[in-house]
Parts: structure tokens; C-alpha cells; sequence
């Protein structure tokens, strides 16, 4: 809270009282990063202080860090009790930071609580607030935060596109720790996606930073990405030595969010050396660190993990008691995602915030261009390619679907030039994965891919829609063109030497065609040929049908 200045009651005190409440709070703020609970005790004098002082900008200061601290360690109901307070000073104070700060913690304390609606209610809070003070820091810790949201409701995608814009404006600042923390969203984002290589480059290329930051559970929890990335890559002997480094160094932390995930990910890789009684030890550990927090995300991981183990040990006892609790937790879950389901009004909200950010980053792009390294640029150009890039075929994804098409849409209708979709489905492919393996049905659609990208002109627009879903856009064809384009792909697919595979598969595809005309939009072009395709499907399969 640096530069919050307010009115003091005159009483009589002390130059040493006042001196030693400034040394509490310097005192306090040094120790919240290695030793939150010293935090605690500091601020708990701080308050008292400052309460006989009635000094209100020092006891708000003193309540903010106390309550950080609780966060910290998982004291969310304590946490909770120092806003409490903040909230009878900010009525009184009326300073904009203050209150954006205090937004900004309580969605902190909200979101660790599972209470993800009232965290992103406290987050757009503090994002309009401190846009309107231009607090470039706090709405770069607002947006990790609404990226956070998007994340627990398993939306990885929206959430990157979230941390990203954190990662930009962290760029312009001179803060390390606001940088190294958006990486580290960005990061964890990129393994929920699959990105697994890109996170393995990513890790090393920003070691630097993270070596040199003051948040050793940061250095912790980059090597747990690492050691994530290579679990799920298969490369076992990495992952270990990674997940134990983070080990070394989180153990001695009192970060428990951190300690949770490093222990998962530690059991998870001794399940897969077959090391079931380390593999035990390290998820009971982790379990009781998630009670003591609340994390209801964490603590289905932790209990299906268990499970797990059970089954692979012969304990069926231990596999079913875990597994019940895990099945009682997702119902828990599952109702509390419907109760915080972002709603209309909340996601007209946020994009009306993602605008005024689009706005401020337009206007600072120079400026960012010119204060940041070549290594950063490079590092974020990276992130956004993948960010549009879908990791199993290497053409665009939904999301640059999402960006791209209203876009070329626009520039159609403007200039009277025709606009052709072609949605393409692979025929029976559930049955080509439960037949012959997902490695073969993610080869399939590796091909398709590769024959529709031979097909694109420059100027059109490929992406994988969704799971055997691709789109086509093909400015400047008309409906007849685009069916002539759409039988060629159809062709060349079913012809395909399949046998190369597998001796077995053959594979054929439906695809559904639509041109804009009249006054529709992007989703009923999309909707039209979404009908063609329905269509084409009914009729046989392995066809192309035109929407009429």
C-alpha cells in the first residue's frame, strides 16, 4: 500500500511509538515472503499499535499484510477476519488503492476457499479499480486471478488467454516477482493444455528469473511444472529428480499450496516407478496439508490418486474408502461450480474489462517493445503462438477460431467478396480409438490435418474445432467452389494409404458446407454448416452436403 497517505487524530504519542510501528511494518513486510507466520505475529503488534495510536493508514496497512499472510498459510478464516476490519477502514479511509488491494486478497482468501463466484466478483472488483488509478501492478495480479477462475472450472484455454495478458503488462514494469509469477501461471496453464515440449523450453529459458526472485516457493514450483511436464512425457528418471529438487526447497517453506501440488506430482511418479509404499507416504502427506487448506480441487486429486494406489497395492479396502470420498468431493464439487457458473451478466463484465485492457495494451505497445529484452520478447511471441496453436496437429485451435473468423468475416462483408465454411468430421471415430488405440486415433488426426493444410490457400483459415471437428474458411469462394475444395479434401482422405498405420484402418470423413449470405452472422454461418454437415452424417457418411 506505498503511498497511502490519510488524516491522523492528534493524541499524544511518542516519536518512539510511532518509529517502532514503522519498524513492525517494515519488519513484517520483510518477513512475509520466507516467514509468513512471523508475519503474523509482527502485524498482530502492528494493529494493537496502531489502534492506540489511532493512526487508520497504518492499522489498514498492518490489516492488508496480516491478512496476505493468513492467505499464505492457509488460514482463510483468520484471513478472512483482518478484511473484516480492512472493510470498516476503507469506509473511512475512501483511499482507491486501498480498496483495490483489498479486493485483490479477499478474492485470494475466496478463491483458496473454493469459492470461486466471490473470487472473481473481487477480482473484476479490483481490476475496474485499479484501472481507474492506472495500478498497472494490481491489475496484473487481478488478471492472474481471473485466469485462476477460468482454470478451476477447467477452461485452460481462457485462462492462458488471461495470464497472458498479465505476462504483457508485467513486461512494462520493473518488478521480478510480478514477471516470475506470470510465467508461472502461463506455465502451469500450457501443461493443463499438453504443452508439454513448449513447457520444457519455457522452464529453462526462464530459470534466470526465478533463480534471482525473493520467492523461493516460485524456484519451487517451476522445477514441479518441469517435473510435470516430463512425468507426462514419459520421462520418468527427469521427472523425479525435478519434482525432488522442488521438494528440497518447498519443504522448507510454509507455502502449502505449493508443498500440495510438489507432493501429488511426487506420488504420482513413484506410482509410475512402481515405488507404492514412497508413493503413499507422499500423498498422505499431501492429503493432510489440502485439509488444512480447504483446496477442493486438490483434494480429488489426492483421493483418486489414492485409489489408484490401492488397486495397484491389492488393498481394496483402501482403493474403495478413497474412492468413495473422492466420488463424495466431486458432488461437493460439482455443485460448487454450478453455484459460481459464470454467468451472462459476469462474462459481459469480464469482457468489458478484457476491452479497456486490449486498450491499454494498444497504447503501451511501444513502450513495452522498447523496455523489454529480446529474451522476453522472444519468450512471449512463443507463448502466443501456442496459445492459437493446437498441440496435437500443429494448425490453429478454437481459440484463434474464436479471434480470427469475426475478423475475416468483417473484411468479407465490407468488400462484397464471398465466404465459404467447410466443417469437417472424421466417420465412426470413437470406434477407431476404442479399436485400435488413442496413438493410432491421434495419428488420424494428425493426416487429416496435414491433407487440409495442403488444401489452404494463403488467406484461409484452418482450425481443429474440437476433438475430430475441423474448420475451413475459404475467403472469396463461393458455395459451388467450396464444395469442389470440400470433395477433393473427402477424396484424398478415404484414399489415403491407411494400411501404413495400421493393417486394418480406414478412415473417411463427412463434411458439411455453408457460404454467408444475407444478414448472418459468424455463429449462423457456423450453425449452417454445422446443419450440412448433420445432413451428410444422417445420409450415409464419407459425403459432402451444401446447406440449402
Amino acid at each position: 500500500m506505498a503511498g497511502l497517505t490519510m488524516p491522523v487524530v492528534n493524541l499524544p504519542m511518542t516519536d518512539d511509538l510511532q518509529r517502532k510501528l514503522d519498524e513492525l511494518l517494515a519488519e513484517g513486510l520483510a518477513w512475509f515472503v520466507p516467514d509468513c507466520a512471523r508475519t503474523v505475529e509482527l502485524m498482530a503488534d502492528a494493529v494493537r499499535l496502531a489502534q492506540q495510536l489511532q493512526i487508520l493508514d497504518k492499522e489498514a496497512q498492518a490489516q492488508l499484510l496480516l491478512a496476505r499472510s493468513h492467505w499464505a498459510l492457509g488460514n482463510l478464516a483468520d484471513g478472512h477476519a483482518a478484511i473484516a476490519r480492512l472493510l470498516v477502514l476503507d469506509a473511512k479511509i475512501k483511499h482507491p488503492r486501498l480498496s483495490a488491494e483489498l479486493e485483490l486478497t479477499r478474492g485470494r482468501l475466496y478463491f483458496s476457499g473454493s469459492e470461486y463466484g466471490a473470487a472473481l466478483k473481487s477480482w473484476m472488483s479490483c481490476l475496474r479499480k485499479s484501472l481507474s488509478i492506472q495500478a498497472v501492478d494490481l491489475y496484473i495480479e487481478a488478471c492472474l486471478g481471473v485466469g485462476n477462475v477460468y482454470f478451476a472450472h477447467q477452461q485452460a484455454g481462457d485462462a492462458l488467454r488471461w495470464h497472458e495478458i498479465a505476462l504483457e503488462f508485467a513486461l512494462q514494469v520493473n518488478d521480478q516477482d510480478l514477471l516470475t509469477e506470470s510465467y508461472l501461471h502461463t506455465v502451469a496453464d500450457m501443461n493443463a493444455l499438453g504443452h508439454y515440449e513448449l513447457v520444457l523450453a519455457l522452464s529453462h529459458k526462464g530459470e534466470a528469473a526465478f533463480l534471482n526472485t525473493r520467492h523461493p516457493a516460485w524456484l519451487a514450483d517451476w522445477y514441479s511444472y518441469r517435473g510435470e511436464a516430463y512425468l507426462a512425457l514419459s520421462q520418468l528418471d527427469a521427472a523425479k529428480d525435478w519434482l525432488y529438487r522442488a521438494w528440497e526447497i518447498n519443504r522448507k517453506t510454509s507455502y502449502l499450496w505449493s508443498q500440495s501440488l510438489n507432493l501429488l506430482n511426487l506420488g504420482k511418479v513413484c506410482v509410475a516407478l512402481q515405488d507404492y509404499p514412497q508413493a503413499a507416504e507422499f500423498l498422505e502427506l499431501a492429503r493432510h496439508k489440502i485439509a488444512s487448506i480447504g483446496a477442493l480441487t486438490l483434494m480429488l486429486r489426492v483421493y483418486s490418486q489414492l485409489s489408484e494406489l490401492g488397486q495397484l497395492m491389492g488393498d481394496h479396502e483402501m482403493a474403495w474408502k478413497n474412492r468413495r470420498k473422492y466420488h463424495e468431493l466431486a458432488i461437493q464439487n460439482a455443485q460448487q461450480l454450478a453455484k459460481d457458473k459464470l454467468n451472462t451478466a459476469l462474462e459481459r463484465r469480464i469482457r468489458e474489462l478484457d476491452t479497456q485492457l486490449m486498450v491499454l495494451q494498444t497504447r503501451q505497445e511501444n513502450v513495452m517493445l522498447r523496455q523489454q529484452s529480446n529474451a522476453d520478447s522472444e519468450l512471449l511471441q512463443t507463448l502466443r503462438n501456442a496459445s492459437l496453436q493446437d498441440p496435437l496437429t500443429g494448425i490453429g485451435n478454437r481459440r484463434q477460431l474464436d479471434q480470427e473468423m469475426p475478423v475475416l468475416f468483417q473484411r468479407c462483408r465490407e468488400e462484397q467478396r464471398a465466404l465459404s465454411v467447410l466443417m469437417l468430421d472424421l466417420d465412426h471415430f470413437k470406434a477407431v480409438n476404442d479399436t485400435f488405440g488413442h496413438a493410432v486415433g491421434d495419428e488420424v488426426i494428425r493426416v487429416a490435418a496435414t491433407i487440409l493444410l495442403q488444401t489452404c490457400r494463403g488467406g484461409d483459415l484452418l482450425a481443429r474445432f474440437g476433438g475430430e471437428e475441423f474448420i475451413l474458411l475459404l475467403p472469396g469462394a463461393a458455395a459451388n467452389v467450396a464444395v469442389e475444395v470440400a470433395e477433393r479434401i473427402r477424396a484424398r482422405l478415404q484414399n489415403y494409404s491407411w494400411s501404413d498405420i495400421h493393417p486394418q484402418l480406414q478412415a473417411t470423413c463427412s463434411i458439411g458446407v455453408a457460404e454467408l449470405c444475407g444478414e448472418i452472422d459468424c455463429n449462423e454461418l457456423l450453425q449452417h454448416a454445422d446443419q450440412a454437415l448433420y445432413r451428410a452424417k444422417r445420409d450415409g457418411r464419407n459425403r459432402v452436403e451444401s446447406y440449402v
